[in-house]
Protein backbone atom coordinates (compact mmCIF):
# COMPACT_ATOMS: atom_id res chain seq x y z
CA UNK A 1 0.00 0.00 0.00
CA UNK A 2 1.20 3.94 -0.74
CA UNK A 3 0.47 4.96 2.83
CA UNK A 4 2.94 2.55 4.62
CA UNK A 5 2.37 -0.85 6.34
CA UNK A 6 -1.16 -1.86 7.73
CA UNK A 7 -2.59 -1.41 11.09
CA UNK A 8 -1.18 -4.08 12.69
CA UNK A 9 1.13 -5.57 10.32
CA UNK A 10 4.00 -8.40 11.54
CA UNK A 11 7.61 -7.29 10.82
CA UNK A 12 7.87 -9.24 7.66
CA UNK A 13 5.04 -7.31 6.29
CA UNK A 14 6.87 -4.03 7.37
CA UNK A 15 10.10 -4.80 5.65
CA UNK A 16 7.95 -6.37 2.57
CA UNK A 17 6.44 -3.23 2.34
CA UNK A 18 9.66 -0.62 2.69
CA UNK A 19 11.18 -3.22 0.45
CA UNK A 20 13.16 -0.34 -1.41
CA UNK A 21 13.85 1.89 2.40
CA UNK A 22 11.38 3.09 4.83
CA UNK A 23 9.55 6.23 3.81
CA UNK A 24 10.95 10.01 3.73
CA UNK A 25 9.09 11.13 6.51
CA UNK A 26 7.75 14.76 6.09
CA UNK A 27 9.66 17.63 8.46
CA UNK A 28 7.82 20.05 9.63
CA UNK A 29 7.63 22.58 11.94
CA UNK A 30 5.23 24.11 14.60
CA UNK A 31 4.56 28.54 14.72
CA UNK A 32 4.74 28.47 18.51
CA UNK A 33 8.93 28.87 18.16
CA UNK A 34 7.73 32.38 17.45
CA UNK A 35 6.45 32.87 20.46
CA UNK A 36 8.06 35.77 22.59
CA UNK A 37 10.34 36.58 19.46
CA UNK A 38 10.18 39.52 17.02
CA UNK A 39 9.07 37.47 14.46
CA UNK A 40 5.53 37.64 13.67
CA UNK A 41 3.20 34.92 12.48
CA UNK A 42 3.27 35.27 8.55
CA UNK A 43 7.01 36.28 8.76
CA UNK A 44 7.81 33.07 10.35
CA UNK A 45 6.00 30.88 7.28
CA UNK A 46 8.45 32.80 5.04
CA UNK A 47 11.28 31.89 7.57
CA UNK A 48 10.65 27.82 7.85
CA UNK A 49 10.30 27.58 3.84
CA UNK A 50 13.88 29.34 3.76
CA UNK A 51 14.86 26.93 6.29
CA UNK A 52 14.05 23.62 4.54
CA UNK A 53 11.00 22.45 5.94
CA UNK A 54 8.12 20.30 4.03
CA UNK A 55 5.21 21.35 6.14
CA UNK A 56 4.01 24.19 8.81
CA UNK A 57 1.82 23.58 11.52
CA UNK A 58 -0.24 26.52 13.32
CA UNK A 59 -1.95 27.24 16.54
CA UNK A 60 -6.27 28.69 15.91
CA UNK A 61 -5.90 30.88 18.47
CA UNK A 62 -6.05 34.85 17.84
CA UNK A 63 -6.26 34.68 14.19
CA UNK A 64 -8.31 37.49 13.07
CA UNK A 65 -9.96 37.21 9.87
CA UNK A 66 -6.62 39.24 8.03
CA UNK A 67 -3.93 37.27 9.50
CA UNK A 68 -5.85 34.38 8.71
CA UNK A 69 -5.90 35.29 4.77
CA UNK A 70 -2.34 36.84 5.17
CA UNK A 71 -1.26 33.29 6.71
CA UNK A 72 -3.10 31.38 4.04
CA UNK A 73 -1.41 33.67 1.23
CA UNK A 74 1.96 33.22 2.68
CA UNK A 75 1.58 29.34 2.88
CA UNK A 76 0.35 29.27 -1.02
CA UNK A 77 3.17 31.82 -1.77
CA UNK A 78 5.88 29.25 -0.38
CA UNK A 79 4.64 26.56 -1.20
CA UNK A 80 4.04 25.22 2.45
CA UNK A 81 1.05 22.93 3.21
CA UNK A 82 -0.65 23.21 6.90
CA UNK A 83 0.50 20.43 7.87
CA UNK A 84 -1.98 20.33 11.35
CA UNK A 85 -3.42 22.67 13.34
CA UNK A 86 -3.43 22.78 17.46
CA UNK A 87 -6.72 23.56 19.88
CA UNK A 88 -5.86 23.87 23.63
CA UNK A 89 -9.16 22.84 25.32
CA UNK A 90 -8.40 23.84 28.95
CA UNK A 91 -12.08 24.03 30.28
CA UNK A 92 -12.99 20.80 28.55
CA UNK A 93 -13.71 19.44 31.78
CA UNK A 94 -15.22 22.55 33.39
CA UNK A 95 -18.05 22.13 36.21
CA UNK A 96 -20.59 23.97 34.75
CA UNK A 97 -21.96 22.27 31.71
CA UNK A 98 -22.50 25.48 29.95
CA UNK A 99 -19.03 25.69 29.64
CA UNK A 100 -18.04 22.49 28.62
CA UNK A 101 -20.67 22.90 25.80
CA UNK A 102 -19.40 26.68 24.87
CA UNK A 103 -15.99 24.95 24.75
CA UNK A 104 -16.99 21.85 22.54
CA UNK A 105 -18.58 24.78 20.03
CA UNK A 106 -15.39 26.50 20.04
CA UNK A 107 -13.48 24.35 19.30
CA UNK A 108 -15.69 22.79 16.43
CA UNK A 109 -15.07 26.15 14.41
CA UNK A 110 -11.80 25.99 15.24
CA UNK A 111 -11.76 23.14 13.15
CA UNK A 112 -13.50 25.14 10.40
CA UNK A 113 -10.31 27.42 10.48
CA UNK A 114 -8.12 24.06 10.19
CA UNK A 115 -10.46 23.26 7.05
CA UNK A 116 -10.12 26.89 5.86
CA UNK A 117 -5.95 26.33 6.09
CA UNK A 118 -6.21 22.93 3.94
CA UNK A 119 -5.31 20.83 6.68
CA UNK A 120 -5.93 16.94 7.25
CA UNK A 121 -4.93 16.64 11.10
CA UNK A 122 -5.89 18.46 13.93
CA UNK A 123 -4.05 17.99 17.20
CA UNK A 124 -6.21 18.48 20.55
CA UNK A 125 -4.64 19.45 24.27
CA UNK A 126 -7.34 18.78 26.96
CA UNK A 127 -6.30 20.23 30.33
CA UNK A 128 -5.70 19.56 34.11
CA UNK A 129 -8.39 17.70 35.99
CA UNK A 130 -10.73 20.11 38.10
CA UNK A 131 -9.24 21.13 41.68
CA UNK A 132 -6.18 18.51 41.25
CA UNK A 133 -8.73 15.24 41.43
CA UNK A 134 -10.48 16.78 44.43
CA UNK A 135 -14.17 17.43 45.10
CA UNK A 136 -15.63 16.57 41.78
CA UNK A 137 -14.85 12.45 40.69
CA UNK A 138 -12.22 12.38 38.34
CA UNK A 139 -14.08 9.36 36.73
CA UNK A 140 -16.87 11.79 35.61
CA UNK A 141 -14.30 14.16 35.00
CA UNK A 142 -12.37 11.89 32.64
CA UNK A 143 -15.73 11.27 30.86
CA UNK A 144 -16.85 14.60 29.81
CA UNK A 145 -13.24 14.62 28.42
CA UNK A 146 -14.39 11.35 26.43
CA UNK A 147 -17.40 12.70 25.83
CA UNK A 148 -16.48 16.38 24.83
CA UNK A 149 -13.34 15.19 22.51
CA UNK A 150 -15.41 12.47 20.31
CA UNK A 151 -18.01 15.04 19.79
CA UNK A 152 -15.51 17.53 18.17
CA UNK A 153 -13.35 14.58 16.83
CA UNK A 154 -16.94 13.23 14.81
CA UNK A 155 -17.06 16.96 13.37
CA UNK A 156 -13.82 17.15 12.00
CA UNK A 157 -13.88 13.67 10.64
CA UNK A 158 -17.02 15.19 8.78
CA UNK A 159 -14.54 17.25 6.88
CA UNK A 160 -11.69 14.98 6.14
CA UNK A 161 -10.26 15.56 9.28
CA UNK A 162 -7.89 13.11 11.38
CA UNK A 163 -7.39 14.17 15.33
CA UNK A 164 -4.20 13.43 17.50
CA UNK A 165 -4.35 13.53 21.00
CA UNK A 166 -2.04 14.75 23.07
CA UNK A 167 -0.52 14.61 26.64
CA UNK A 168 0.96 16.95 28.61
CA UNK A 169 3.50 16.77 31.84
CA UNK A 170 1.19 18.43 34.34
CA UNK A 171 0.46 15.26 36.90
CA UNK A 172 -2.91 16.13 37.33
CA UNK A 173 -3.66 16.59 33.59
CA UNK A 174 -6.31 14.31 32.32
CA UNK A 175 -3.54 12.41 30.28
CA UNK A 176 0.01 12.22 30.87
CA UNK A 177 1.40 9.56 29.88
CA UNK A 178 1.41 7.03 26.90
CA UNK A 179 -0.31 4.83 29.09
CA UNK A 180 -3.40 7.26 29.46
CA UNK A 181 -3.15 8.52 26.08
CA UNK A 182 -3.73 4.85 25.29
CA UNK A 183 -6.88 4.58 27.33
CA UNK A 184 -8.13 7.67 26.30
CA UNK A 185 -7.68 6.48 22.32
CA UNK A 186 -10.07 3.03 23.75
CA UNK A 187 -12.88 5.02 25.93
CA UNK A 188 -13.10 7.50 22.74
CA UNK A 189 -13.33 4.77 20.51
CA UNK A 190 -12.74 6.09 16.97
CA UNK A 191 -10.37 4.82 14.79
CA UNK A 192 -9.79 8.85 12.93
CA UNK A 193 -9.00 9.58 16.57
CA UNK A 194 -4.86 8.69 17.50
CA UNK A 195 -1.91 9.47 19.25
CA UNK A 196 0.30 12.86 19.26
CA UNK A 197 3.77 12.34 21.02
CA UNK A 198 5.81 14.63 22.37
CA UNK A 199 9.31 13.50 23.33
CA UNK A 200 10.15 16.05 25.70
CA UNK A 201 7.14 15.29 27.11
CA UNK A 202 8.09 11.43 27.06
CA UNK A 203 11.09 11.85 28.62
CA UNK A 204 10.08 14.26 31.46
CA UNK A 205 7.59 11.39 32.28
CA UNK A 206 9.90 8.82 32.43
CA UNK A 207 7.94 7.26 29.25
CA UNK A 208 10.80 5.24 27.04
CA UNK A 209 11.13 4.88 23.85
CA UNK A 210 10.12 1.47 24.03
CA UNK A 211 6.52 2.53 25.50
CA UNK A 212 5.54 3.50 21.67
CA UNK A 213 4.85 0.45 20.86
CA UNK A 214 1.91 0.66 22.97
CA UNK A 215 0.59 3.35 19.92
CA UNK A 216 1.63 0.93 16.95
CA UNK A 217 -0.71 2.07 14.09
CA UNK A 218 -2.57 4.50 16.61
CA UNK A 219 0.16 7.43 16.20
CA UNK A 220 -1.13 10.49 13.81
CA UNK A 221 1.93 12.93 14.67
CA UNK A 222 4.93 13.49 16.30
CA UNK A 223 6.97 16.47 18.28
CA UNK A 224 10.31 17.00 18.08
CA UNK A 225 12.64 18.64 20.24
CA UNK A 226 15.58 18.76 23.21
CA UNK A 227 15.52 19.87 26.98
CA UNK A 228 18.37 20.03 29.57
CA UNK A 229 16.47 17.74 32.01
CA UNK A 230 13.37 16.15 33.53
CA UNK A 231 12.13 19.79 33.27
CA UNK A 232 9.61 20.85 30.32
CA UNK A 233 11.14 22.93 27.84
CA UNK A 234 11.38 23.07 24.14
CA UNK A 235 15.42 23.64 22.66
CA UNK A 236 16.27 22.96 19.39
CA UNK A 237 17.15 19.10 18.65
CA UNK A 238 20.77 18.26 19.84
CA UNK A 239 21.02 20.58 22.46
CA UNK A 240 19.63 18.69 25.59
CA UNK A 241 19.55 15.20 26.73
CA UNK A 242 16.95 13.49 25.12
CA UNK A 243 17.72 10.44 23.42
CA UNK A 244 16.16 11.52 20.55
CA UNK A 245 17.74 8.94 17.90
CA UNK A 246 16.33 6.06 20.05
CA UNK A 247 13.34 7.20 20.17
CA UNK A 248 13.51 7.64 16.59
CA UNK A 249 14.29 4.23 16.27
CA UNK A 250 11.77 3.10 18.12
CA UNK A 251 8.82 4.93 15.74
CA UNK A 252 10.95 3.14 12.92
CA UNK A 253 10.28 -0.15 14.35
CA UNK A 254 6.69 0.34 14.76
CA UNK A 255 6.43 1.80 10.57
CA UNK A 256 5.00 5.15 11.56
CA UNK A 257 4.83 7.01 8.45
CA UNK A 258 3.93 10.45 9.61
CA UNK A 259 5.25 13.56 10.27
CA UNK A 260 8.27 14.97 12.43
CA UNK A 261 7.08 17.99 13.36
CA UNK A 262 9.80 20.35 15.42
CA UNK A 263 8.31 22.30 18.47
CA UNK A 264 10.24 24.48 19.67
CA UNK A 265 8.62 27.20 22.11
CA UNK A 266 9.40 30.40 24.67
CA UNK A 267 13.28 30.96 23.54
CA UNK A 268 15.44 32.55 26.13
CA UNK A 269 17.19 34.08 24.10
CA UNK A 270 14.21 35.56 21.85
CA UNK A 271 16.48 37.76 19.18
CA UNK A 272 18.39 34.09 18.06
CA UNK A 273 14.91 32.15 17.46
CA UNK A 274 15.66 32.16 13.40
CA UNK A 275 19.08 30.42 14.55
CA UNK A 276 17.19 28.02 16.56
CA UNK A 277 15.02 27.18 14.55
CA UNK A 278 17.49 26.74 11.20
CA UNK A 279 19.96 24.63 13.79
CA UNK A 280 16.74 22.51 14.82
CA UNK A 281 16.09 21.68 11.06
CA UNK A 282 19.84 20.90 10.73
CA UNK A 283 20.08 18.33 13.56
CA UNK A 284 16.32 16.67 12.83
CA UNK A 285 17.33 16.28 9.43
CA UNK A 286 20.70 15.17 9.94
CA UNK A 287 19.16 12.20 12.79
CA UNK A 288 16.48 11.51 10.28
CA UNK A 289 19.20 10.70 7.02
CA UNK A 290 21.08 8.70 9.68
CA UNK A 291 18.49 6.38 10.26
CA UNK A 292 17.44 6.03 6.89
CA UNK A 293 14.08 7.92 7.60
CA UNK A 294 14.50 10.70 5.15
CA UNK A 295 17.02 11.70 2.09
Amino acid sequence: PDDGPRRGASPKEIIAVWADGPPNLELSVSENAWWGTSVDRVEGIRVAKDCGFDSYCIFTVDLTPQLRRSMREALQETGLPCSNFTVVLTSLIDLNAEIRRLTIDWAKRQVDIGYDFGSTKQILVPGEYVWERQEIDPKVQWGWAVEGMREIADYAHGLGIETGLEFETPKHNIINSVETLSKMLDDIGRPYVKGNVDFIHMYVVGDGPETLAKLKGRLLNVHFADCKGRVHAHWPPGSGVVPLKEYLEALKAIGYTGAIQMELEWSPEPAKIVDWVRDGYDSTARMMRELGMRD
